[in-house]
């Protein structure tokens, strides 16, 4: 026993001497609290399923401890990964633990808010939609849009069964015609129809928009008892 004990004894004295420095350091710092935003990050979403509800992006923590120790966590990205590996339909309620940060030793956790949030998980269904065209303003005068073109024509959805029963399109932000007098192609972002669970597999399309001569208005009717020349 005693030759394990002083087996590199030089070794295990330097390192309880490092020890015992950074131990009177940490110890011997003034103390600071401040508050640091921790992201909350969802992980191994089953595919069949989905998030019905948005989740905090976000916790709020105060902590407290020397205070190199919390600049140092302060300065880095502090995440809460949410494992959703093997879950099923319904609500799901995650708490947010101290020891879901791995802060450094000195560094404790006085508050978390909120320190759980419920997650409501539903079954995923999927379509293709086609993109249609708002319009802000009128072309110049004489000039009007012949046709509307986007690639691609079609985008994929998902969200709940009740949330896709009726969408057959998806309708874009405002494209701005005004004063317009020639084709042109502009990158527009889709906007998701308000008050439903509803993803798009991509934000943006490119809208084709051809502008051409206005139709000619017909001739007015020549006076009464008058034949026209």
């Amino acid at each position: 026993m005693l030759e394990r004990i002083t087996h590199n004894w030089s070794l295990k004295l330097l390192a309880l001497a490092i020890a015992t420095a950074m131990w009177v350091f940490v110890v011997g710092q003034e103390k600071s609290e401040i508050g640091v935003r921790v992201a909350v990050e969802i992980a191994n979403l089953p595919p069949e399923l989905l998030v019905v509800e948005d989740h905090p992006g976000e916790v709020d923590v105060r902590i407290y401890g020397p205070r190199s120790l919390i600049r140092r966590v302060a300065s880095e990205r502090l995440v809460k990964v949410v494992d959703l590996s093997g879950m099923g339909l319904g609500e799901h309620v995650f708490q947010v633990l101290p020891e879901d940060l791995r802060l450094p030793p000195g560094v404790r956790v006085i508050r978390i808010s909120p320190g759980s949030f419920t997650l409501t998980l539903a079954k995923r269904i999927t379509r293709d939609v086609q993109v249609r065209p708002v319009f802000r303003g009128h072309p110049q005068a004489g000039f009007e849009v012949a046709e509307v073109t986007f690639k691609p024509e079609k985008v994929v959805v998902w969200g709940r069964k009740e949330d896709l029963g009726d969408l057959d399109w998806i309708w874009t932000v405002p494209i701005d015609l005004t004063e317009r007098q020639e084709s042109f192609n502009q990158t527009v972002q889709l906007r998701l129809p308000p008050g439903r669970t509803v993803r798009v597999s991509q934000v943006e399309v490119v809208a084709q928009v051809k502008i051409g001569p206005g139709k000619q208005p017909p001739p007015a009717p020549a006076p009464a008892g008058k034949a026209p020349k």
